[in-house]
């Protein structure tokens, strides 16, 4: 996520502008944002688009906080600027009044990549995002909240794993560029043998309880040890 100190804010008609990338230029997370990297999810799901799953102005990244909605975002040569509108909402209010004494100056993307346009460039031990899914724009403060949290319901769970996404990219941006895609592809990889998890769990006792019965396999074939024993 890419901070920018750079805003303007019309605390009357509740409109904020600003940028919340700038190409070309690696960010403290060694991340280099490349025109064009945001076209695609603006395109299918920017306030112009029919989705109904749109981009989000939320508050510090917080999916239970959103403020409220863009009217504008765009690729420019400069960066990726916005305009929003931010809701009569006490959440907002704070957002309008802080940004406009100074308190929060920044803003922030929340994106995921997406893996065969991302690159690492050397020279500049740089990773490239030649595309990423754009998902939200917020307001944000410097730093990361670390928090507690107990697991109640379904939408807990949810949530839960919603944090802990962003928790493991703080993390995994700690990293030098090439061991963060190195991991990043450990990691996915995990997921795809948790998903089959409950299956290798099944077939685990079957052979357990095989082998309580003396059956063991070997080479594709079911042999009772009992029969070998004297």
């Amino acid at each position: 996520m890419l901070d920018l100190k750079l805003s303007v804010v019309s605390e009357d008609e509740r409109i904020v502008e600003g940028y919340m990338a700038v190409f070309g230029v690696k960010d403290i997370c060694g991340e280099t944002c490349v025109k064009g990297c945001f076209k695609k999810s603006i395109r299918e799901r920017g306030p112009d688009s029919e989705s109904k799953y749109k981009i989000v102005m939320l508050w510090q990244h917080i999916l239970s906080e959103p403020i409220g909605q863009f009217l504008e975002l765009k690729e420019d040569n400069y960066g990726l600027y916005f305009k929003a509108k931010l809701d009569p909402i006490p959440t907002a209010d704070r957002c309008l009044v802080q940004i406009k004494s100074g308190t929060i100056n920044q803003f922030s993307f929340g994106y995921e990549y997406v893996w065969d346009k991302v690159r690492y460039d050397e020279a500049t031990d740089s990773i490239m995002l030649l595309e990423v899914e754009l998902y939200e724009g917020s307001a944000v403060t410097i730093g990361c909240n670390m928090e507690t949290y107990a697991i109640k319901s379904a939408e807990d769970v949810v949530t839960a794993k919603e944090n802990l996404d962003f928790e493991t990219e703080d993390f995994l941006k700690t990293l030098p560029r090439v061991k963060q895609l190195e991991l990043r592809q450990l990691i996915t990889k995990h997921i795809s043998l948790a998903s089959i998890e409950p299956k290798r769990a099944k077939l685990k006792s079957l052979k357990a309880k095989q082998a309580d019965q003396g059956l063991v396999e070997i080479g594709g074939y079911k042999l009772n040890v009992n029969e070998f024993k004297r």
